[in-house]
């Protein structure tokens, strides 16, 4: 087994395993980061990859609360939104399906009826239920926790917290994957174990 896949197995003590989508699970964060740049173009604002990835699993909405309320922007978040998936969907066509990062999509493929298993994203439903489509796991997991769900977002651990109730499975017992700052922040609040897809390193609570 190669060091990577190694790094990403669950030890014995994991009873529920949770995944963030995109940049853990799907290699979707180059076109999120387009679709982000074009519509903040149309706002006459400057938004860069950088600031992108350093919010990676917060929600929209939230992000463009953020930004607005550093840099002094009057955007209409909702709007924002809305026009950032459209252009995000017709992104999307063009490069057509989603790719999977092979890694982490070789443990749900290879935990699939051995350990419960659920999504806690920052995408919509629409966007998160298209990607999951993409790469076949229509039928891997028992709950899909998706940014419409939740009232409070990435870094709060409601989202995690939502997976694991879903999943039956105490928070202290489950693994995060996931790739972004504010997820890792808001696996550890919840009390559970996480790896950093971008470094393999792992983080308890």
């Amino acid at each position: 087994m190669k060091r990577e896949q190694q790094a990403l197995m669950p030890s014995r003590d994991r009873k529920g395993l949770i995944f963030d989508l995109d940049g853990t699970l799907a290699d979707t964060m180059s076109l999120h980061v387009k679709a982000w740049i074009q519509t903040a173009e149309l706002w006459e604002v400057t938004i860069t990859a950088q600031m992108i990835y350093e919010r990676g699993g917060t929600p929209t909405i939230q992000v463009i609360e953020d930004l607005s309320r550093l840099y002094g922007w009057s955007i209409d978040p909702y709007a924002f939104r809305i026009k950032k998936n459209d252009i995000y969907a017709d992104i999307k066509k063009r490069n057509g399906k989603i790719n999977p990062i092979l890694p982490v999509l070789e443990i749900v493929h290879r935990y699939k009826n051995i350990l419960p298993q659920s999504v806690g994203t920052g995408s919509v439903r629409k966007n998160a239920e298209m990607a999951i489509d993409d790469l076949g796991l229509q039928d891997h997991f028992e709950v899909i926790v998706t940014a419409d769900d939740v009232s409070r977002h990435k870094p709060h651990p409601e989202t995690f917290l939502k997976c694991a109730d879903g999943m039956k499975v105490k928070p202290e017992d489950c693994l995060v994957y996931e790739d972004g700052p504010m997820g890792i922040e808001a696996a550890m609040s919840a009390g559970m174990k996480v790896i950093h897809i971008e470094t393999l390193e792992s983080f308890s609570p």
